[in-house]
């Protein structure tokens, strides 16, 4: 009998994942959204409760009065921005999700163009209404992803 219901769970595994993964995925959607809407209050709905964040050439961030801060004085108005990703990798273990991303950003703004591309990490956790939010989020230049962004990244 053992062996049989260790079969089924590991059929019925890869099917419960993928909604999970979907979700995570979303988020990151949204997150894009948010921010090149400049809605800083959508933007700060996606964060847990004590997120982390590193952000190359920044100091760490943690807690969310620091993240609003920091993306309060970038949000005044909606920024004039490009911003693609390509997922590398996504692993969802109970309560928690892992993503790895290429990224392309662009922005625009007086006139000139700012570009920067790179990795993110990102760590999601679960909340108690299902909502995957943002708690760790780690991005930095590395010198294998360059522009142009590759037509796959969205």
């Amino acid at each position: 009998m053992k062996p049989l219901l260790l079969a089924l769970l590991l059929v019925a595994t890869p099917a419960l994942a993928g909604p999970k993964e979907d979700a995570v995925r979303a988020a990151g959607r949204e997150w894009v959204s948010a921010f090149k809407a400049g809605n800083l209050e959508a933007l700060m709905a996606l964060y847990a409760e004590n997120p982390e964040v590193a952000l190359h050439d920044q100091p760490k961030l943690t807690g969310r009065d620091a993240v609003r801060g920091y993306f309060a004085n970038r949000l005044r108005t909606p920024p004039d921005a490009d911003f693609l990703l390509l997922e590398e990798s996504l692993e969802v273990r109970g309560n928690t999700a892992l993503s790895m991303n290429k990224y392309w950003f662009t922005l625009r703004t007086q006139g000139r163009e700012y570009k920067d591309a790179g990795r993110s990490l990102i760590v999601y956790t679960r909340d108690r209404k299902g909502r995957w939010l943002i708690r760790h989020d780690i991005d930095q230049t590395t010198p294998d992803v360059k522009f142009p962004a590759p037509p796959e990244a969205k």
